[in-house]
């Protein structure tokens, strides 16, 4: 059952798009130039799982012994190159499109490492920062569908009602959390 409660807050409660920040700036980016490619999100989501597995088995079993865990970042930083760039490479040669992204996934490789006290539980926060990526982008494409629907290009005031949009879903997912997933708070 932790389990569950565990998915469910970084996906939702806790959203790691939302709360954290963790891709706050780019989810605009992905969600309207890549939302068409799904081998996009197969990419990021093979690379980030496995990345963020393998990196907590180095951190675990190599830096904790050694007390030298000041450098997991590096590591993971190693560990999800090497991955990143060999299924970008087999997506490339396969269906020649290009599927980079660095920022937003280390980033959750970083969170899922640094938050998680098992492997398990990595693999858990990991699949959940993804599905918080996912919840936030079709909200994203609707804003911009309801914005641009008069024929308004993507600028400066576009991105500024944008951020007002996110911050708005923030105020109410806040308010929703403490609101009916904490009752004890209110009285």
């Amino acid at each position: 059952m932790i389990y569950i409660y565990t998915f469910l807050y970084y996906s939702l409660f806790s959203s790691v798009v939302l709360i954290y920040g963790i891709g706050l700036n780019k989810i605009a980016e992905i969600g309207i130039v890549k939302f068409k490619e799904p081998i996009f999100y197969v990419k990021c989501a093979i690379s980030i799982v496995s990345s963020a597995v393998i990196s907590w088995l180095i951190t675990y079993y190599l830096l904790v012994p050694l007390t030298i865990t000041e450098l997991y970042p590096l590591v993971c930083f190693i560990v999800y190159a090497c991955i990143s760039a060999f299924l970008g490479g087999i997506v490339r040669l396969t269906t020649g499109h290009a599927t980079s992204e660095f920022a937003v996934s280390y980033l959750l490789i970083l969170l899922s490492i640094e938050e998680s006290s098992s492997l398990l539980f990595t693999l858990f926060i990991s699949m959940s920062g993804l599905i918080s990526m996912l919840i936030i982008i079709p909200f994203s494409l609707t804003f911009r569908r309801r914005v641009c629907s008069n024929g308004r290009l993507l600028d400066e005031k576009y991105y500024s009602l944008y951020f007002i949009f996110l911050a708005v879903l923030i105020l109410l997912l806040s308010v929703w959390d403490i609101a009916w997933l904490n009752p004890g708070a209110i009285q």
